[in-house]
């Protein structure tokens, strides 16, 4: 009798411990969810206020930099960094799309057609230069650039290449102390554009 009291007691004993390791581990994964889910909710305000959606297709900016809605028209799109809107020369950046004759496998092409075009609007200059690179955005999409100096000015062109369209994202560097920053924020248009389906 003596030990079916014991085996009792250990048994209550041990079914209690279990009751309490439950309750803390379910306050425990509570207060990790809840977590999880302010960071998620952070997450999509972060994107819902950086996230531009384009009848062409979407893309986030930096924070700091606003779209400036007095330069934009319903086709070209700039932003500049915030509280620089009444510059009258701020490093900017411009997006718009574009159509051409070439399809996507015919890129090269569509770059060497840009790349007279540069070359005949600056003619036989000697102060200006251009450079031109080819690369992928991180969503996978043919890249081209083509960077423009002159004495004070520098301007950056990058083409997202679609199959008979293009997306130009257009940075012009006024001021090269912020040149970095506007690099910035062109390459994050870049990289995180995607075409609309």
């Amino acid at each position: 009798m003596r030990n079916k009291k014991i085996l009792y007691i250990g048994l209550g004993i041990i079914i209690i411990v279990i009751v309490i390791i439950g309750i803390i581990y379910y306050w425990q994964n509570k207060e990790t969810n809840k977590t999880e889910l302010n960071n998620q909710e952070n997450l999509v305000n972060l994107n819902e206020e950086n996230l531009y959606n384009k009848n062409f297709g979407s893309y986030t900016i930096l924070d700091g930099w606003i779209e400036s809605k007095e330069h934009s028209t319903r086709n070209k799109f700039f932003y500049v960094k915030k509280g620089q809107e009444q510059y009258e020369t701020p490093n900017n950046i411009s997006v718009n799309v574009g159509t051409n004759k070439y399809a996507e496998n015919e890129h090269e092409k569509f770059k060497t057609a840009i790349l007279n075009q540069l070359s005949m609007q600056i003619g036989n200059s000697q102060d200006i230069t251009i450079n031109a690179t080819g690369s992928n955005t991180e969503n996978g999409y043919i890249l081209y650039t083509f960077s423009v100096h002159e004495p004070e000015v520098e301007t950056i062109q990058y083409y997202i290449v679609g199959d008979y369209k293009y997306v130009l994202v257009h940075e012009t560097i006024f001021d090269n102390d912020g040149k970095n920053e506007t690099d910035n924020a062109a390459k994050e248009i870049i990289n995180s554009f995607k075409w609309k389906e």
